[in-house]
């Protein structure tokens, strides 16, 4: 081995990448202060067009508010038309700036968005349907199929607009995400502060709760959190690794006083049930080479099988969505064929479109409660068809296993 020669080639080597450094960060200089002017130029020529008949606009300070995350620029029209709101936001992809104009009265009066990466483009004309609607309005504007993260982002970015100018007047505005919203309250009803570093996940279960939505765990195994109810009218009912009761929430955040004693012992029975539930392991190779060719093709999509001391079954199994390592699902059913639950073991799908399907809250929590009837009918998600719809075929196969069972056909 020719040591000087070598070490020459990595002399060479580094001298060219410093100098593509040189050019790479001479360039970026260059172009930066470019981008950033026409940026500005954009954001100027568009606060006028959201603003019809604007006679100037003056800077609003944002210090002194507490504002929706998405808001980075605010500017107020001197004459009372309104103010022309920025907002920065993420579709399917991050660094979509939008200007929204809104009354003073909280009528959206123009939106356009300047910026973005965005596949489909549905984003340079979407804002013309918020145009003359008040806050509830905006939120019965159709989602554009095939482009649902970029208009779902569009739209919840022309809210926290309206919700801004509601705020600068004065108003008191929740300006929390439903995320955040949701994650406050698991870590206040177990005593935590809004801001603690805890973070939870949902307990798979394979017993009918009475009352009780979901259970959630602490990952620091301070507890669990019990979800009672839906949408406005849930409560959260936290529970410390001893069985103790702690605290109630309703779906604001706002600690409950009034009642607790019931949803205390509702949350404390169904976490009890949980903890007790013992399976036995389901033999399912037979199964697997039946002569009946969908019981084969239903059983070979199945990793494994359990039936629990309730008479309830357990199956893992395996579903061919768009990525390249199938998708791995956890499903619980009675043995009269309801869907108790259903959740996602892994997957390989795109982050953020079929990803996002298979995570709590996502597609897969509509076949929960289900008959074969009822899953049967549930719609698959346009823009992740690939992905729901495989989800949907193996969720259906459970209710042909959990027949042939306990038909014992083999």
């Amino acid at each position: 081995m020719n040591i000087k020669k070598s070490l020459k080639d990595v002399i060479v080597l580094l001298s060219i990448c410093a100098v593509f450094a040189v050019v790479l960060a001479a360039t970026n200089s260059v172009t930066a202060p470019i981008i950033a002017d026409r940026l500005a130029g954009a954001a100027n020529e568009a606060y006028n067009a959201v603003i019809p008949g604007a006679e100037g606009f003056e800077d609003v300070d944002l210090t002194a508010y507490t504002l929706p995350a998405t808001v980075k620029e605010a500017k107020r029209e001197t004459s009372g038309k309104g103010y022309a709101i920025k907002l920065e936001t993420k579709g399917y992809d991050s660094g979509m700036i939008i200007i929204i104009g809104v009354s003073a009265d909280g009528v959206v009066t123009g939106a356009t968005c300047i910026e973005s990466k965005e596949t489909n483009g549905v984003e340079k004309t979407y804002g013309d349907n918020f145009i003359g609607k008040d806050l509830d309005g905006t939120n019965g504007v159709d989602l554009v199929a095939g482009s649902t993260m970029t208009s779902t982002a569009y739209r919840g970015a022309v809210g926290d607009a309206i919700k801004a100018v509601a705020i600068f007047g004065g108003a008191t505005v929740e300006t929390r995400t439903e995320e955040e919203i949701f994650r406050h309250n698991l870590k206040e009803a177990l005593g935590l502060a809004r801001d603690a570093e805890e973070s939870f996940s949902k307990l798979f279960v394979a017993e009918v709760l009475e009352g009780v939505n979901k259970i959630y765990t602490a990952d620091s195994g301070k507890g669990y959190v019990c979800v009672i109810g839906e949408g406005e009218t849930a409560m959260f009912v936290g529970i410390d690794a001893e069985g103790n009761s702690v605290a109630v929430m309703d779906a604001l955040t706002n600690p409950v006083t009034e009642g607790t004693d019931e949803l205390f012992a509702t949350a404390n029975a169904a976490i009890t049930l949980v903890n007790a539930t013992t399976s036995e392991e389901i033999d399912i190779e037979a199964y697997k080479n039946s002569e009946d060719r969908n019981v084969k093709r239903v059983f070979r999509s199945i990793n494994s099988a359990k039936k629990t001391a309730t008479g309830n079954y357990i199956f893992e199994l395996k579903a061919t969505g768009y990525g390249s390592d199938p998708i791995i699902l956890m499903v619980s059913a009675t043995v009269d064929g309801k869907i108790i639950d259903v959740c996602t073991v892994s997957n390989s799908e795109t982050p953020g479109i079929g990803g996002v399907q298979l995570e709590d809250g996502g597609f897969i929590d509509n076949f929960i409660g289900k008959t074969e009837e009822e899953a049967n009918g549930v719609t698959t998600v346009t823009g992740a068809t690939v992905t729901t719809s495989a989800v949907k075929k193996t969720v259906l196969y459970v209710f042909t296993a959990v027949t042939t069972i306990e038909g014992g056909a083999q």
